[in-house]
């Protein structure tokens, strides 16, 4: 119906199936026949013959009016459709949590490096899932999920996960302690981030019943100062640790079995924001994945 409709308004501008065909680029039987369906569409007579060109009806200057207006509504929504999609191009929203964007950085640094024009926000994330479900965020950077069938996940990679602790602390000159013997360090000289906790119960309840901090943070950074203020120890990923650890703290592998945190990308299945493939094929070939 369109293309009908931009023939015949082409055709009453022009004055002649001839011209409008040249100007159109289509051949003149192809020209007449999207007339014919558009009259039998309209269940009237559109143009009448006067010498070598056409003059438009009375039923087809109705119409006319109406194409004009429908033809420049459709050009005024593809103009629309692409200013929004341009600029959802241009931002990218991201929900990740504190401590997982110390270990990120330095990617988030190159892929903007990659796409300059992208602007990245990031959110704090708490529930993944729900925001990406409300659009607040555009995609998740998360070591937790909660299981939605509208969002997808891609393992990015695993890291260990390790302790930290103050210079002259009890531990500080060992280089690796077992999991288990943390049922032994006092709770009273532990600080937390309870995500990070929370993560040691598939290798003992009661290692993570017992870690119950009397400091709390979701701030690495904070809860680095809290060590370094000798307030406790704290189990983080060792990525951050490394990239923020002063020289005073020492840092402490868990063996035995060692802790892991699985990293993901989480998005929407049926997303429609450019950005986010970018971002999706960006992680995928940088962040070098490991089991």
């Amino acid at each position: 119906m369109f293309r009908q409709l931009e023939c015949f308004i082409q055709i009453c501008r022009e004055g002649s199936f001839t011209k409008a065909a040249e100007v159109l680029m289509v051949s003149q039987p192809t020209l007449s026949q999207q007339i014919r369906f558009l009259e039998t569409e309209v269940g009237t007579s559109l143009f009448e013959r006067v010498g070598r060109g056409v003059k438009v009806t009375a039923d087809g200057e109705i119409l006319y009016e109406k194409a004009v207006s429908v033809m420049r509504l459709i050009e005024e929504s593809k103009n629309e459709t692409y200013e929004l999609r341009n600029a959802r191009v241009k931002k990218l929203s991201i929900g990740i949590s504190p401590t997982d964007f110390f270990g990120l950085t330095p990617y988030f640094l190159k892929f903007h490096e990659q796409y300059p024009d992208i602007a990245l926000k990031f959110a704090h994330a708490e529930q993944i899932s729900q925001q990406l479900l409300t659009s607040s965020i555009d995609i998740g950077c998360t070591d937790s999920y909660e299981p939605n069938k509208e969002v997808h996940i891609l393992h990015l990679y695993k890291e260990e996960l390790a302790l930290v602790v103050y210079a002259d602390h009890p531990w500080a000159d060992r280089t690796a302690v077992s999991l288990h013997e943390l049922e032994g360090l006092d709770a009273s000289l532990f600080v937390g981030d309870i995500s990070a906790i929370e993560q040691l119960q598939p290798w003992g309840a009661a290692i993570a019943k017992t870690l119950q901090p009397k400091f709390e943070s979701t701030s690495t950074a904070i809860l680095l100062s809290m060590v370094l203020h000798k307030m406790g120890a704290a189990i983080l990923p060792a990525s951050s640790i490394e990239i923020l650890a002063a020289h005073q703290l020492k840092l402490i592998r868990l063996v035995d079995p060692t802790p892991m945190r699985e990293m993901k990308l989480v998005f929407r299945r049926h997303h429609n924001n450019p950005a986010v493939q970018k971002c999706i094929d960006f992680f995928l070939k940088h962040v070098p994945l490991s089991s």
